[in-house]
């Protein structure tokens, strides 16, 4: 009479994992490593049309003021701020914080994107008037184009949280928008001294 016997327990692959362990997370740094590529070739090009023009920007261009800019950094630096407080807020399972959180950046995020515009309609140019107008609206507007992305999908996020969808071990997707919006924040800091205190060293 033969005895039988259970096969060896195999361990089963985890079905929800979080930061490095996942795939999701592995392609947000692929993307943004890609966008980091883009971004450091409109600054070089920027440096290089600098270096190949005697006059930099134009002649009769004015060298972009800093006050508004500045603010501007300030609030977008802001907006990472309050969506990392966010983060930690679901780790520790704090609803409320990660709520108030994400709502906080959202409206700072609207507010650099409006300040944008503001500073958009002082220009005496377009993309088209010379190789300074080209870089420049190429570059403040390809990273405005990147604010408006992480507002909407901050959006969709805060909806989600809305309805409870995320817990201190479930909240993949909280954590990918919160890096791409972080990513963001990190990327203006050199357009921002590339296009407003480099040409005043």
């Amino acid at each position: 009479m033969s005895v039988h016997t259970e096969p060896p327990a195999t361990p089963l692959l985890p079905l929800y994992v979080l930061g490095s362990r996942s795939p999701t997370w592995w392609g947000m740094i692929g993307l943004i490593a890609i966008e980091i590529v883009v971004f450091g070739g409109l600054i070089a090009m920027y440096f290089w049309l600098k270096l190949a023009n005697p006059s930099w920007p134009p002649e009769g261009i004015a060298v972009k003021p800093l006050l508004l800019p500045t603010i501007n950094t300030v609030i977008l630096i802001a907006s990472g701020v309050a969506m990392i407080v966010a983060k930690r807020a679901i780790v520790r399972g704090n609803q409320l914080v990660l709520k108030l959180g994400q709502v906080v950046a959202l409206i700072l995020g609207l507010v650099f994107f409006t300040l944008k515009i503001v500073e958009y309609s002082g220009y005496d140019y377009d993309w088209s008037t010379h190789a300074y107008g080209s870089i420049t609206w190429t570059m403040t507007g390809f990273h405005a184009a990147h604010v408006i992305s992480v507002v909407f999908k901050g959006i969709i996020v805060l909806l989600m949280s809305l309805r409870g969808m995320f817990r201190p071990d479930r909240h993949l997707a909280f954590e990918v928008s919160t890096l791409y919006w972080v990513f963001v924040v990190v990327i203006w800091l050199p357009l921002y001294f590339t296009m407003y205190i480099s040409p005043r060293l």
